[in-house]
């Protein structure tokens, strides 16, 4: 069979709808998945805004009870955890974190947790040094809270530590592409 200009020209226009039609279906895939990688990094984002803002608000409630131990630590917390949807954000957390992130959430919370049990009890062995307790009382709780006070510091900035990590694993992880480092010595916390 000889091939004749109008079968070429078929052949040829067939060939051509079939290439436009897969690099078609191959563009839509490459957008489809940019797309969606792109709406979980936002998610991401948005989850480490929830969590960074919550974690800063119980760091700055830490420090004021540091700075003013008599004053009622619970209802300062209260006061944060009641500004946090706890429930929202422990689910996105889940769902969008890494795993980065959620160790060092945990470390954050493990170290707050740790300051807290010992705060509390610093701060029932403070209240006994005032007046109206008997003198051996007192002078029990006053050795006690001498003796608990340098713990409490040293607690207080173990959570600081966990979370300065927390919002270091938190920046790097927010950074949507690799950057070029031009900065001596390197910053750790920019991915490679």
């Amino acid at each position: 069979m000889e091939i004749t200009p109008v079968i070429a020209t078929l052949l040829g226009a067939g060939f051509g709808a079939l290439m436009t039609l897969l690099v078609a279906v191959m563009v839509q895939k490459v957008t489809l998945k940019r797309e969606r990688q792109h709406k979980l990094w936002e998610r991401r984002v948005a989850v480490i805004e929830d969590l960074l803002k919550h974690e800063r608000n119980l760091a700055h409630k830490r420090r004021n009870a540091m700075r003013a131990p008599d004053d009622d630590l619970f209802l300062s917390l209260n006061a944060a955890f009641k500004e946090a949807d706890l429930g929202k954000i422990d689910a996105n957390l889940e769902l969008y974190g890494t795993p980065a992130i959620r160790a060092a959430h945990d470390a954050t919370w493990e170290a707050l947790r740790d300051w807290m049990v010992e705060f509390i009890q610093w701060q029932g062995h403070n209240k006994r040094t005032g007046p109206g307790h008997e003198e051996e009382v007192r002078a029990e709780a006053v050795r006690e809270t001498t003796k608990r006070w340098p713990e409490v510091e040293k607690l207080s900035a173990k959570a600081d530590e966990a979370y300065d990590e927390l919002a270091r694993v938190m920046r790097a992880t927010a950074i949507f592409e690799p950057v070029v480092n031009r900065v001596n010595p390197p910053n750790r916390e920019l991915p490679r």
